[in-house]
């Protein structure tokens, strides 16, 4: 995720839990029925339910007789126990809102899923980029809403003109341009880890790059062996810390990217103080805002995190959409409705919010050059590897991250990475995780 928890979340989860213990009688609206879709999602905003609310009043007009009943709660309670709790009532929804990854496959494999296969229209998901249409225990559960990219290079292009610097087109020459960058002077990256997420889901991307997407998925399971060899794609960040890839005297001090916030970082980029830096997709928004207050004093250029020679182009990544769970009494209008919402209509005003839609013509829905540039790279990249945090159970995502961050601060040879790995998952094997 992009932020840590904190304290008031955990009091709002609090609340919520009790009310949906105390009161859910009282909470339940009435029984399932063919001409009632519950809809559950997390979209708050003003502009957001605006966007829902016409592609509501759409449907029920094209579906006499059908009514949809919205379901919002906030996105942090949701992602915590909401997703659960939905379900513990005697009136789950019929459409809800998740994130891909580890929670999509519980709910499939609890049955909270249902494959939509047999009720998407003829060439429905065609309308999408490849890599964002998964087929999971051989059905297609998951409709995507938008995808978050977790890293991407920023970098300053004026600085890249000057030092006559092309994009790297694989991981060796964007390791070497790093090097180059220093010796010129300037601080190559600017990264905050303090949180341990920022630096972990670049490592995860590296480990997709090097495994495979499926392959680097299977080291996250729980009791799952490997070998010192599946880490090996963890030497770049070794490589770059040891090469002075995140300090420079004067400007950022050895070490500091264990302690500096994800926050100071690109706040240090913008600021010019460092010549690249990996974040995801969202990045875009706070880039427009420094351009809106005058604060930027250089044009912005984005590329992927390249590939090594040989390897595959994976990229780390968490999509946002809907499924429909298979007690809904009307399963041909829960997708019906779902087809409409991710029309090029509705996801086209999406998208003028910041939304980065998955659709193939999403490049149609801004002018923005960034986020052009960005979908281009989505289209193009074949595998999604998910964020740990997301992707996989948490106990298993805060290991890896931990390990990273001890390889990120000099505390973890790399050489002793996998051991330290293969034990911290025994302990969550004696503890049933």
């Amino acid at each position: 995720m992009r932020g840590t928890f904190k304290l008031t979340t955990w009091l709002r989860v609090g609340l919520v839990v009790a009310a949906f213990l105390l009161a859910g009688h009282r909470l339940a609206l009435s029984r399932p029925s063919p001409h009632r879709l519950r809809f559950a999602h997390t979209f708050t905003t003003e502009s957001e339910r605006k966007i829902l609310d016409g592609a509501i009043a759409e449907f029920e007009t094209s579906h006499p007789g059908i009514k949809i009943e919205q379901m919002i709660s906030n996105s942090e309670v949701y992602n915590t126990v909401g997703w659960r709790l939905q379900f513990q009532g005697r009136n789950p929804p019929d459409i809800f809102f998740h994130w891909q990854g580890f929670k999509v496959e519980y709910c499939i494999e609890i049955g909270w899923a249902m494959d939509l296969s047999p009720f998407l229209s003829p060439g429905f998901v065609d309308e999408f980029v490849p890599s964002a249409i998964r087929k999971q225990n051989g059905g297609l559960y998951f409709l995507p809403q938008s995808v978050d990219i977790s890293n991407l290079v920023w970098y300053n292009r004026d600085l890249f003109a000057r030092l006559n610097l092309p994009e790297p087109k694989s991981l060796e020459e964007w390791r070497q341009l790093c090097v180059v960058i220093r010796q010129a002077g300037v601080l190559p990256l600017a990264q905050g880890n303090r949180d341990l997420w920022p630096m972990g889901n670049f490592a995860a991307e590296l480990l997709g790059q090097t495994l495979g997407a499926d392959a680097a998925s299977r080291l996250f399971r729980p009791r799952a062996p490997f070998r010192a060899d599946d880490l090996r794609g963890l030497n770049t960040l070794v490589s770059l810390r040891q090469k002075h890839g995140f300090d420079l005297p004067g400007v950022l001090d050895e070490g500091s990217v264990g302690s500096l916030s994800d926050i100071d970082a690109k706040v240090m980029f913008l600021s010019g103080k460092s010549a690249q830096h990996i974040l995801g997709s969202w990045f875009l928004a706070d880039i427009e805002d420094a351009r809106r207050k005058n604060e930027l004093k250089f044009r912005v250029g984005v590329f992927p995190v390249p590939a090594a020679t040989g390897e595959v182009d994976a990229m780390t990544a968490v999509s946002t959409g809907f499924l429909v769970n298979p007690r809904t009494k009307n399963p041909k209008a829960a997708v019906a409705f779902l087809e409409l919402l991710l029309s090029e209509k509705y996801q086209s005003e999406f998208a003028r919010l910041g939304n980065l839609s998955v659709r193939r013509d999403a490049p149609a829905f801004t002018n923005d050059p960034l986020a052009k540039r960005m979908l281009a790279i989505l289209a193009a990249t074949p595998a999604l590897v998910p964020p740990p945090d997301t992707g996989y159970r948490p106990e298993q995502a805060s290991v890896f991250y931990e390990m990273v961050g001890r390889l990120m601060t000099g505390k973890l040879p790399l050489e002793d990475a996998s051991a330290y790995w293969s034990r911290e998952k025994e302990n969550l094997a004696r503890k049933g995780l």
